[in-house]
């Protein structure tokens, strides 16, 4: 039997690219033989256009840039400051002007009708000397305005080297400098003229009040640069017409520029125009040749794509499949494998390979999950700020994070795995307490020691750490450990500061409520006086209380001031008398263990600073005295005068020194101690403010402070502050106490005073004190009691009204009411808190009069017409 004829075998790869490379070979002949013929007639329309178009395009392109360089050289003029530079721009700009007329085609031709800038050139050349002018001139002016300014700032610097004495002697020529230096900078001439009428004004003023006489200098200086022939008002206001002019001829030119910008970008255009019409018809001997290299180059095109198919189908599924295998083999199980669905052995090669891979990839991806899963929760435990501990059943540490070693000053061999409590608490830094916050328990170890749900671990007394415990399902618990030093240090001062702020608001209340106390007390001691013997003992029994009652006032301004409640202001102090009028205060705050001298000073030493603030620094000082000396010691204050420090401004000054004998201040520490929040008390102890507020206050007082320390044997600070000469005599105002007290005046007859005050007593006192000053007087309680009386009786020659009237109302209410219903009654407060405490008051009037308790009859005195 014979066998089947046997099918014949497709064309093998090799046969198919071997024809198909043949083909490609015959085609590209072809092409080259297309494409030289081709070329050669391109090159002869190429040279034709490069003979008549391409130097038409360089001229214009040369003229277009010379136009450009014109628009930006031309307004730069203006700008330079050198007349080098300003002559060499001036050269530029007549050499692009003779560029551009060489390089403007004449007008007759076809192509210089486009571009016509022969007028724009002469109307440059016209405006361009012009500009060149008014720029120059405005430069001398600018100059002439930099020597004015120059000549104002020394002059501002005379003032500044002098300010507090031309304040005092002249401040309207300040004033006058101020408006000459303001002219220097005026915008237009609105500004310029409104800084002028109020300059000559200002001069009228000087020469009325005479500080040309008190400040010649000064006042020549500022005449020469106001009223001299070139004043700067005149310089200024020319400065300003100048700019105005140079403005519009910068414009004027930029308008010629920019038409001749336009000119050229036409002209550019039309030539563009004629280049497109030039290319087109070389477009047109190209599209010939390109048409048969076209034709040749589709069929090329179409046996390479078929050929390089064919190749690539094969080769893309063998390559696809080498690609996932390597990336396989690295680790990558996320490529797809193609020919899965090929019947050949291609197929079955891909398809056994996706069983492995699909193995793979499913590991992977659980094993990708696990590492991001520890990778998170490895990054939250080594930057959490509190510090994690894990401890296992029996105790031993199993993990930590930096955070517990750090907090608990761990040192580099400490912590370690499978240490134990007692390892753990050896290796605290002594010493360490502990204390139990919480009665829960978390937990207990495999020996029965119980861990408590929280706890506190005080370390070396400065560090305070907070542990919260948590027990694990398998044994074993997690402790959390957190710095709580810093919120127990804020709690702290927030604590100290409600205080404070308490104990002012107390003292305050009580100051107020005394100077009621202190009216009667001295308002009838001032009355009773007058009515004693001058040499009998009740006369000096008398005088006696009336000298308590003083020191009580002054103790009692003392405790506003400490409430913040009293104002702040510089007045003369003898510093010796206030030493011994406060030497029970500090006495008080030294404590018995401490003995305090007051050295006797030769004379007395006045200075001007405010009395608040000096009596705080000397409390602060005693107070770090007596801190520096806990088994007691010796405090001497005392005060000399001596010749002023090179660092203040002054001949003479008053030296306070405060000196124990305590444990003194190391060397390297004296020059900290006066920064702020620096102490050498423990923490929580000490702000670091005390001194340092000292400092502040003795500088700004114009003096300084130095500090004598030996370690041991104790510490000395002195206070230097300016000396001042003491105040005059007041023997006439004692006089005048007691005329107003012992005698009616007559020119005070029939005057009628109303009296607002809820307290009986000071309203008693106040009653007989006016009385005594020879005026009818009548008291009410309540603001309604005195709007009511005023209704009955019409108004009066003076209504004195208390400001806190207690539950009826305030003082400051009545004094509007009244205002608002007898504008013509004249009105005065009284308190005994300073003025400054009643200012937020809606209704406040700083133009009423205000009388401080206690008060005198001198003080009613002036109270009436």
């Amino acid at each position: 039997m014979r066998p089947p004829l046997a099918r014949l075998a497709p064309p093998s790869v090799r046969a198919k690219l071997v024809a198909t490379f043949l083909l490609l070979f015959a085609i590209t002949l072809a092409v080259v033989v297309v494409g030289v013929r081709g070329m050669q007639a391109n090159q002869k329309a190429l040279d034709e256009y490069e003979a008549n178009v391409v130097p038409e395009i360089a001229r214009a392109l040369e003229l277009s840039d010379k136009v450009a360089q014109l628009a930006a050289v031309a307004p730069s003029t203006t700008m330079t400051a050198s007349p080098d530079l300003l002559h060499s721009d001036t050269d530029l700009l007549r050499g692009l002007l003779a560029d551009i007329r060489r390089l403007a085609p004449d007008p007759r031709g076809k192509s210089g009708a486009d571009l016509e800038v022969l007028d724009d050139l002469d109307a440059i050349d016209e405006d361009l000397p012009r500009l060149l002018a008014v720029s120059g001139r405005q430069r001398q002016l600018a100059d002439e305005l930099t020597k004015l300014r120059a000549t104002a700032d020394r002059i501002g610097d005379s003032i500044a080297r002098r300010k507090q004495i031309v304040a005092q002697g002249a401040p309207t020529l300040i004033e006058v400098w101020a408006r000459t230096t303001g002219a220097l900078q005026a915008a237009d001439s609105a500004e310029l003229g409104s800084a002028e009428s109020d300059n000559e004004a200002l001069w009228l003023q000087v020469r009325a009040r005479g500080e040309d006489k008190r400040e010649p200098e000064l006042a020549a200086a500022l005449e020469r640069i106001d009223g001299g022939e070139r004043s700067v008002f005149d310089v200024r206001r020319e400065f300003l017409a100048s700019e105005a002019q140079t403005n519009y001829l910068v414009t004027l030119l930029r308008g010629h520029a920019d038409h001749l910008s336009g000119k050229s970008a036409r002209y550019v255009e039309r030539l563009r125009q004629f280049a497109h019409e030039r290319s087109e018809k070389v477009r047109r001997v190209a599209v010939s040749s390109q048409s048969g290299l076209l034709l040749l180059a589709v069929a090329g095109v179409a046996v390479a794509l078929a050929g390089v198919a064919y190749v690539n189908r094969i080769l893309r599924k063998l390559q696809a499949m080498t690609r996932v295998m390597a990336r396989l083999a690295a680790g990558d199980a996320s490529g797809q494998i193609p020919s899965t669905h090929r019947p050949d052995e291609i197929g079955e090669l891909a398809r056994a390979f996706e069983v492995f891979r699909t193995n793979l990839h499913e590991n992977e991806r659980l094993t990708q999950g696990l590492e991001a899963q520890r990778r998170l929760q490895a990054s939250v435990f080594n930057t959490m700020n509190d510090g994690v501990s894990v401890h296992d059943a029996r105790g031993c540490l199993i993990a930590w994070n930096p955070t517990f070693a750090k907090l608990l000053g761990f040192a580099h061999d400490a912590p370690r795995k499978g240490m134990t409590l007692a390892e753990l608490r050896h290796a605290i830094a002594a010493p360490a307490r502990w204390r139990q916050v919480s009665r829960q328990t978390a937990t207990h170890s495999a020996d029965g020691v119980r861990i408590a749900a929280s706890a506190e671990l005080h370390i070396r007394g400065r560090l305070m750490l907070e542990f919260h415990c948590q027990p694990l399902p398998d044994g074993g618990w997690v402790a959390v450990c957190r710095d709580l030093t810093s919120r127990r240090a804020v709690e702290a001062e927030l604590m100290h500061a409600q205080k404070m702020d308490v104990l002012g608001q107390l003292t305050g209340g009580v100051a107020h409520d005394f100077n009621n106390f202190l009216v009667a007390i001295l308002g009838n001691l001032e009355l009773l006086l007058p009515r004693l013997n001058d040499s009998g003992a009740e006369h000096v029994m008398a005088d006696r209380a009336r000298r308590a009652a003083e020191r009580a006032s002054r103790l009692t301004r003392r405790l506003l001031a400490f409430a913040r409640r009293q104002p702040l202001q510089a007045e003369r102090i003898a510093v010796d008398t206030m030493l011994a009028e406060m030497l029970d205060l500090i006495e008080y705050s030294a404590g018995l263990r401490t003995e305090v001298a007051l050295a006797q000073s030769e004379a007395a030493s006045w200075v001007e600073v405010d009395r608040g603030q000096l009596e705080n620094a000397i409390l602060n000082l005693t107070l770090n005295s007596v801190a520096a000396m806990p088994e007691g010691g010796r405090l001497t204050l005392s005060v000399r005068r001596d010749d002023a420090l090179p660092t203040m401004n002054a001949q003479h000054s008053v030296v306070l020194s405060v000196a124990d004998t305590g444990c003194g201040i190391a060397p390297m520490l004296l020059d900290k101690v006066v920064e702020p929040f620096f102490t050498t008390k423990a923490a929580g102890e000490g702000s670091g403010l005390g001194l340092s507020s000292v400092y502040g206050f003795v500088r700004q007082s114009g003096g300084d402070l130095r500090i004598q320390s030996v370690v041991g044997r104790g510490t000395t600070v002195e206070l230097w502050l300016p000396a001042s000469e003491g105040p005059p005599a007041k023997a006439a105002r004692a006089d005048a106490t007691r005329r107003a007290s012992g005698c009616h005046d007559a020119a005070r007859q029939g005057m009628r005073v109303l009296v607002v005050e809820d307290d009986p007593e000071v309203r008693d006192t106040t009653l007989t004190q006016f009385q005594a000053l020879g005026a009818e007087a009548q008291a009410v309680a309540t603001v309604d009691e005195a709007l009511s009386w005023l209704d009955l009786h019409g108004i009066v020659t003076l209504v004195l009204s208390d400001i806190s009237l207690g539950a009826s109302g305030s003082g400051i209410d009545l004094a509007a009411r009244i205002a608002a219903r007898w504008p013509a009654q004249r009105i005065a407060l009284t308190s005994g808190l300073p003025p400054e405490v009643h200012q937020s008051h809606p209704d406040w009037r700083p133009d009423l009069p205000f009388v401080p308790k206690p008060f005198d009859l001198a003080a009613l005195a002036a109270l009436l017409p």
